[in-house]
């Protein structure tokens, strides 16, 4: 700890910081994905690194759904959700390019991925599927 605002990280990734999110409910855990091809949860407090799952290229972005599941997406244009209690990981579904950015809206319950493909997919977490794709002029 080098002040108290500020935190330096044990056993942070291995290449560049894409995104970081703390939980939904409380600073405690911290969410990082990195160009290393990694997800990690961070227990900020304790200084720990609680877990780490991989995608097969870059992490460009990542969200919590819920105090207990990580989403996120990348170059491998593929879109993950993990169980953060139960270490779990599940292939939700895709992009034709890398996925750039990956939210959560509580106003309609849904995720939301923006891709080089020129599209917006929500994405439906009770299920998980695929609840739209909104083609976009550009890359998002």
């Amino acid at each position: 700890m080098t002040g108290s605002n500020e935190f330096k990280l044990n056993q942070t990734p291995d290449d560049g910081i894409s995104s970081v999110k703390f939980s939904p409910n409380t600073s405690q855990f911290l969410l990082v994905s990195s160009w290393d091809t990694t997800v990690r949860l961070y227990d900020v407090p304790a200084n720990t690194m609680r877990l780490k799952y991989q995608h097969s290229g870059a992490v460009l972005d990542c969200a919590f759904y819920d105090p207990t599941h990580a989403w996120s997406g990348g170059l491998d244009q593929q879109l993950k959700m993990h169980d953060l209690n139960t270490d779990q990981e599940n292939l939700v579904g895709a992009h034709d390019a890398p996925i750039r950015c990956v939210e959560y809206c509580p106003e309609v319950n849904v995720m939301v991925t923006g891709s080089w493909d020129q599209t917006v997919k929500l994405w439906d977490p009770r299920t998980p599927c695929n609840a739209g794709t909104f083609s976009q002029p550009e890359k998002v």
